[in-house]
């Protein structure tokens, strides 16, 4: 079996913590790809040893958990069925089908095929390869449908059902209603970087790894004075149960379109909206524009605790 390359020590320290664990995890999926004979050659190189090179590169260069762990699936998904055949084997056929046999949605499918594209691209960069077999198929179209949202009652339903079972997940659940943290920054966040008039999310946190400020609303600070501690453990289970025992459908990030929709009705500033939720003008006005009336944003902010 041959050995695979791994970062120096010095270089690993370069890496920040929370993409350690990640690497890990990369590192220990991959031994599911590794093939017989090592890669000396653009001929030889396996598309497992490919996929892996640019995991762990990835990895090492500080990309996000959650950009990680979703590449990882994407490249694990396709590698079934091919981990020891050359990478530069593949065909755009062959992708296409691939996609086409999944009962994916429109947006999954742009997922799985940038991060195909990503990765071929990569091993053009290193050598690896002499083509980009992803980069002849043409990106899926996605309709503009609106995201959902929940409505201000709804909210305030599931906050106030938070409040009565799991006090630090009602505080999480109002950060990213009443602030757009996304899941994984949300969760993450800990006490030292709620302010008393923002909260600071850090690069190292943050998807795009640019730090932010995201101003604490009035209403936001209501529901904060009511205590709970972050860091919140065992997320997906205590969300669940907040979420079952209100009865409230929990589509993914709905409660960062909620806040998106609201503040952009309340406030009338793309600029300020996409600051604050680490978005861009333009993504604002494709998605999320007229969604809510001003109405019911003035609503919505007023959200006040139960007394």
């Amino acid at each position: 079996m041959p050995q695979r390359h791994s970062p120096s020590s010095a270089s690993l320290q370069a890496i920040e913590a929370a993409a350690l664990q990640l690497l890990a995890a990369v590192r220990q999926a991959g031994n599911g790809f590794s093939v017989s004979s090592p890669p000396h050659s653009t001929e030889v190189v396996s598309l497992a040893a490919a996929f892996n090179k640019f995991l762990i590169s990835k990895a090492e260069a500080g990309r996000s958990d959650n950009y990680l762990s979703i590449a990882l699936k994407h490249l694990r998904e396709f590698a079934k069925g091919r981990e020891g055949r050359p990478a530069a084997s593949i065909t755009p056929e062959e992708i296409e089908q691939w996609m086409l046999s999944k009962k994916w949605s429109a947006r999954t499918r742009k997922g799985a095929l940038q991060d195909l594209r990503t990765c071929f691209a990569w091993c053009i960069k290193r050598g690896l390869l002499v083509a980009n077999p992803a980069a002849a198929i043409d990106i899926p179209t996605q309709s503009h449908e609106p995201p959902t949202i929940h409505k201000a009652a709804e909210v305030k339903h599931i906050l106030e059902t938070a409040r009565s079972i799991d006090l630090t997940a009602m505080r999480c659940l109002a950060i990213k209603y009443f602030a757009g943290l996304r899941t994984t920054e949300a969760t993450a966040l800990e006490e030292t970087e709620i302010g008393k008039t923002h909260i600071e999310v850090t690069a190292a946190k943050a998807k795009t790894r640019r730090r932010r400020l995201v101003t604490i609303q009035p209403v936001l600070r209501a529901w904060l004075d009511l205590g709970g501690v972050l860091p919140l453990r065992q997320v997906n289970n205590r969300m669940r149960a907040v979420y079952a025992k209100a009865g409230v459908f929990c589509p993914r990030n709905v409660a960062r379109h909620t806040f998106v929709s609201f503040h952009l009705a309340e406030f009338q500033n793309a600029g300020k909206t996409a600051l604050e939720a680490g978005h861009t003008e333009q993504m604002l006005f494709n998605h999320y524009r007229e969604i809510v009336t001003p109405e019911e944003a003035a609503n919505f902010w007023k959200l006040w605790p139960n007394a």
